[in-house]
């Protein structure tokens, strides 16, 4: 882990024996993200450099596992083939997802503001085939089901991300209590049947803008 946070440094622009004196801290997260009819809960492990003249900077990254469970949420088309269809998955929309976050912080003695970002990863989920489906289009959609897509990839917007801005207070070196706000983007691939095929129906999109989120996280000096 130490290696990569080296490498991303060096793409950055900043010298590797430098880095290679600075401060390693792992830190293991539990988070909840909440919203009306929507729950997101979170475990994140990672690493962060502590650099800087005053160690006030982090930068880092490893891994989050988030699950999010929505209910009565419309998923709307984002390709020109779908975009006068939406659907509601029924009884819930659930995809866990395992990213590959990047963070950055400035941190204080006792505070620090933050933010992170998932960058690449996948995405896990039942099919939906139980849809309430609004069609304005002029199509027939026989047999609509939806599925999560299996990458997530930031550029591009493609799959389920969840990002955070947060703000942060630790009583103790050991333990950080943040409170921020989640913007989460989850999609669906949708298909439909046609003369006893499955036709691919593109994707399909829901988003959480600036949902709150609390989370303990735990430090340990490597």
């Amino acid at each position: 882990m130490k290696k990569l946070l080296l490498l991303m440094l060096t793409l950055l622009g900043l010298n590797t024996s430098f880095a290679q004196q600075m401060r390693v801290v792992e830190h293991y997260s539990l988070g909840y993200g909440f919203d009306k009819k929507t729950s997101v809960p979170t475990f994140m492990y990672s690493q962060t450099l502590i650099m800087g003249k005053n160690n006030n900077f982090a930068i880092g990254t490893g891994f989050r596992i988030t699950s999010f469970f929505a209910k009565g949420k419309t998923y709307a088309g984002i390709e020109s083939k779908n975009e006068k269809v939406s659907f509601v998955p029924y009884p819930r929309a659930n995809v866990t997802t395992i990213n590959v976050p990047l963070v950055l912080e400035f941190q204080a003695k006792k505070l620090l503001i933050g933010a992170n970002i998932d960058l690449i990863g996948f995405a896990f989920g039942k099919t939906r085939d139980s849809l309430n489906v609004k069609n304005n289009s002029a199509q027939r959609l026989d047999s609509l089901s939806a599925n999560p897509p299996g990458l997530n990839l930031a550029l591009g917007g493609r799959g389920t991300t969840n990002n955070q801005i947060y703000i942060g207070f630790r009583p103790q070196e050991e333990l950080t209590i943040k409170v921020g706000v989640s913007f989460l983007f989850n999609q669906y691939n949708a298909r439909y049947r046609r003369n006893g095929k499955d036709v691919d129906f593109g994707r399909f999109k829901y988003d959480v803008p600036a949902m709150p989120f609390v989370s303990i996280v735990f430090n340990f000096e490597r």
